[in-house]
C-alpha cells in the first residue's frame, strides 16, 4: 500500500511536470518511477532530491538558446537520468542514488550552459561548435562542477559522505562526454543509453569511495 501511494504521488507530480512543460506529453509514468521509488525507499528528502534534478534541469534547458530539451524530456530520457537512482535508492544505498542524480545534473548544466560559450573541443574534431556532442567547454566544465556540488546539501541531508556523491557525480558526467564519442560511431546507440550508463557509473564510483 505504502509503494502504490508513493507511486501515485509521483504521477500526479509528473503530471503537473508535463503541465508546466517540464515533461513531454505522456512521460508522467516515468516520473512515477523515477520519483516514486525513491519516495518509497528514501523518504521525502530522497523524492525532493529528484524533484530538485528536474527542476534544475529544465530551468537550465529553458534558459539555453541552444537546448534541444526547452519543450519537455520524453519519458525515455527521465527514466535514462532518473532510474538508476531509483534503482540505488530501492536496493538501499542512498548514496549511489544521490551520485547518480549528481552525474545527470553534471551532465545537464555542462551541456546547456556550455552551449553559451564561444566555442569547444572535440577529441576527435579539434575545436568544434558549442553544443556538438562529446565536445567540452570551459564554461561547461566549470556548470559540470557546479552541478555535481550542489547534491552535497542532500548528501548531508539523507547522511552519506559529500565528497562521495560530488565526486561520483563527476566521474559520471566525465564518461558521459566520453561515452558520447559512441553515438557517432555505433549504430543504435543513442543519447539516451550514454545517459543511462554515465548515471550507473556514477553511482558506482561514488558506492566505491563511500
Amino acid at each position: 500500500m505504502k509503494l502504490l501511494l508513493a507511486l501515485l504521488t509521483a504521477f500526479a507530480v509528473g503530471l503537473l511536470a508535463e503541465r508546466l512543460g517540464w515533461l513531454k506529453p505522456n512521460a508522467a509514468w516515468a516520473a512515477a518511477l523515477v520519483g516514486g521509488l525513491p519516495l518509497w525507499a528514501g523518504g521525502p528528502t530522497a523524492a525532493l532530491a529528484v524533484i530538485f534534478l528536474v527542476s534544475l534541469g529544465s530551468i537550465a534547458a529553458r534558459l539555453s538558446p541552444k537546448s534541444r530539451d526547452r519543450s519537455g524530456r520524453t519519458a525515455f530520457q527521465v527514466l535514462a537520468n532518473g532510474l538508476p537512482a531509483a534503482l540505488g535508492m530501492v536496493l538501499g544505498s542512498p548514496v549511489f542514488f544521490l551520485a547518480a542524480l549528481a552525474a545527470a545534473a553534471a551532465d545537464t548544466l555542462a551541456t546547456e550552459v556550455g552551449s553559451r560559450g564561444r566555442w569547444a573541443w572535440h577529441p576527435i574534431k579539434g575545436r568544434v561548435e558549442t553544443g556538438t556532442n562529446a565536445a567540452v567547454s570551459g564554461l561547461g566544465t566549470l556548470a559540470l562542477l557546479l552541478g555535481a556540488g550542489l547534491f552535497a546539501p542532500w548528501a548531508w541531508g539523507l547522511g552519506v559522505p559529500a565528497g562521495a556523491v560530488v565526486l561520483g557525480g563527476i566521474a559520471g558526467a566525465l564518461a558521459d562526454t566520453l561515452l558520447g564519442l559512441l553515438e557517432d560511431r555505433c549504430r543504435g546507440w543513442s543519447n539516451d543509453l550514454t545517459n543511462l550508463l554515465a548515471s550507473t557509473l556514477g553511482g558506482l564510483v561514488a558506492q566505491g569511495l563511500a
